[in-house]
């Protein structure tokens, strides 16, 4: 017998096979069952869902002489056998990319008027891809689809609905076809492969379906591609390199790499899938569905019903998520995405994707808003452990392509939090951080657990927050030297709207443990919102708590208001001018010269003027 592929030898025959669009299935067949066929369908969805296949089902059906009670066609007389040879004469099947005119059309009104080729039969016209038929030939069929013979239905298949006309759509009954669910296909490519007696891992065919994107046709070819690449035998190996994809844990390699900022282990990694015979652009395209997953694992609680992926794809992304901050992810997709239009515009593969992940891993490489944003957040991230008492830890220098990197000797490690505030939400540093790192492993120091300043440990009574003593000799520049902490630490917590608000206010005193904030006379409206916002308080707060080690209170006030019982050390009065002297200063001539260096950081040289 001739071999036929598995997507012709496999093709379901009686609604039941059909997977994944059971919504329409049952329509049709109880339609059939209860003779309220309707004259005209329009089976809209993705390529290799079945649209044409359950039209060839339904032209089965609608002649069938033993006609199962379920509506389901028998398959076994004249009729049902002549539609699945494709002999029968009853069932005209055309394509519409080849038969889009208007004489075609012409062709298909003079069919719908003969009769049957048995009595009591029907006329089926099946139209596939009908969305490439001209305007005119559209315009051609209306009349004969809106009112065809008791004998005659159309069924119209396509993949582009929006591309049909407006009054072919309204006078078709229309069924969409959807993807087909990754668990439901690889339970289907599960029974394929037993008939066909493969050797089959059941990560492989998760991997298989989950790259078909919910076709079953493609999801059938690309099995039999790797059976026959195996000898037989189905492995997640053999699926990549059929598809020349990457390992999945590439992925979470890169994850580290981006949070550690080590450019070497990316580029290394580039330098590696090249000689595996990867295809750059379907690693990049798989990547920005990787760090999609990780974005809803930052974001959605309810992954397992928003993501249609397998349980350990599922455990991957949150245990990336716990290590890779969310403005990280999203510049990672958005570094991804455009370096994908940049390969798909034919641009030289590994250089683009080699420059991608330097911007990545070395945000000061690129020069978009959100590689500064991340800058700035990895400055924050120092600042906020200075802040806490624990020393920056110095990263040697990684050397990419020369010394692109030799600055960057002292600089903190990224992206890590503060012992003491993961310690205070009791949550254990877990994911990423436990596997193997070959690149840094040995050159970053273990960062010591933070340690509260020595300059605020004190012997008062504990406060009323439990687990929280209070602050004894609390000064204004021991405020003011964890306030840059302070502002970043509270962004996310305040939202965008109230971190407008605050970010205007400073420092003003200290009067035991009540710090006064201060904002500009003519930010009244920002005064007034922050007094009366509860939130705002209890955020900057509990905030400022961590980073002291003790509980205080803030109040907000503007600086154009007396500051009685306000406590100012006297360190800080001898440092500002009196008021009177100020008024009462000599006014002497201005040197222009000394103007000059002062401003300008510059040195005068005397011009000398050639009088010849």
């Amino acid at each position: 017998m001739e071999y036929q592929a598995l997507y012709r030898k496999y093709r379901p025959q009686r609604f039941a096979d059909i997977i994944g669009q059971s919504h329409v299935t049952e329509t049709l067949a109880r339609e059939v069952q209860e003779n309220r066929v309707a004259h005209a369908y329009l089976l809209a969805g993705p390529r290799g869902t079945g649209k044409t296949t359950t039209a060839r089902i339904l032209a089965k059906a609608l002649n069938c002489t033993n006609l199962g009670e379920n509506g389901e066609p028998c398959n076994t007389c004249n009729s049902c056998v002549a539609v699945t040879e494709g002999s029968s004469l009853d069932v005209i099947e055309l394509d519409a990319a080849s038969h889009n005119s208007v004489d075609d059309i012409r062709d298909i009104r003079v069919s719908v008027t003969t009769v049957a080729s048995v009595g009591g039969a029907k006329r089926i016209f099946i139209l596939d891809e009908a969305h490439m038929l001209s305007k005119a030939a559209g315009n051609a069929l209306l009349k004969t689809l809106e009112e065809p013979p008791p004998h005659v239905h159309f069924v119209l298949a396509t993949t582009e609905p929006y591309k049909l006309l407006d009054t072919i759509r309204s006078r078709s009954q229309r069924f969409d076809f959807h993807n087909v669910a990754v668990e439901l296909l690889a339970g289907y490519l599960t029974r394929i492969s037993s008939e066909e007696e493969y050797e089959v891992e059941p990560a492989a065919l998760t991997a298989v379906a989950r790259h078909a994107r919910g076709s079953v046709r493609d999801a059938l070819s690309l099995l039999e591609q790797v059976a026959a690449l195996g000898d037989g035998s189905v492995e997640v190996r053999g699926v990549n390199r059929a598809l020349g994809l990457a390992d999945s844990e590439v992925y979470a390699q890169l994850a580290r790499a981006v949070v550690r900022q080590d450019a070497r282990a990316a580029i290394e990694m580039v330098a590696s899938l090249s000689a595996e015979g990867v295809d750059l652009r379907r690693f990049v395209s798989e990547g920005i569905a990787f760090f999609r997953g990780v974005f809803l694992a930052h974001y959605a609680p309810n992954l397992a019903e928003v993501a249609d992926d397998s349980a350990d794809v599922l455990e991957e992304w949150v245990r990336v998520s716990k290590e890779l901050p969310a403005p990280d992810v999203l510049r990672t997709v958005d570094h991804l995405a455009e370096a994908l239009l940049r390969l798909r515009e034919g641009r030289e593969e590994r250089l683009m994707v080699e420059i991608t992940l330097l911007k990545l891993t070395r945000p000061e490489t690129a020069g978009d808003l959100a590689s500064m944003a991340a800058r700035l957040e990895h400055v924050e991230q120092r600042v906020r452990r200075l802040g806490a008492g624990v020393p920056a830890v110095v990263k040697p220098a990684t050397s990419v392509g020369g010394d692109a990197a030799a600055g960057e000797v002292g600089a903190a490690k990224p992206a890590t939090r503060p012992a003491a505030s993961a310690a205070a939400e009791g949550q254990s540093q877990t994911g990423l951080s436990d596997g193997p790192w070959p690149s840094d492993e040995q050159n970053i120091p273990d960062e010591p657990p933070p340690s509260e300043p020595a300059e605020l440990e004190t012997s008062e009574p504990q406060s009323d927050v439990p687990g929280m003593a209070l602050i004894g000799d609390l000064t204004l520049g021991q405020f003011e030297s964890v306030w840059p902490a302070l502002v970043a630490g509270v962004r996310d917590d305040l939202g965008p709207r109230r971190q407008a608000l605050f970010r205007e206010a400073s420092p003003g005193s200290v009067q035991g443990l009540t710090v006064t904030l201060l904002l500009p006379d003519h930010l009244s409206f920002h005064l007034e919102q922050l007094q009366s916002d509860d939130l705002v308080k209890e955020v900057v707060e509990a905030h400022a708590a961590e980073l002291l080690g003790g509980s205080i209170q803030i109040q907000f006030r503007s600086g154009s208001q007396s500051d009685e019982g306000v406590s100012v050390s006297s360190d800080e009065m001898e440092t500002l001018p009196d008021k009177h002297e100020l008024l009462e200063a000599p006014s002497g001539p201005t040197d222009p010269d000394a103007l000059v260096e002062g401003l300008l950081g510059g040195q005068v040289v005397e011009e000398i003027v050639d009088e010849n």
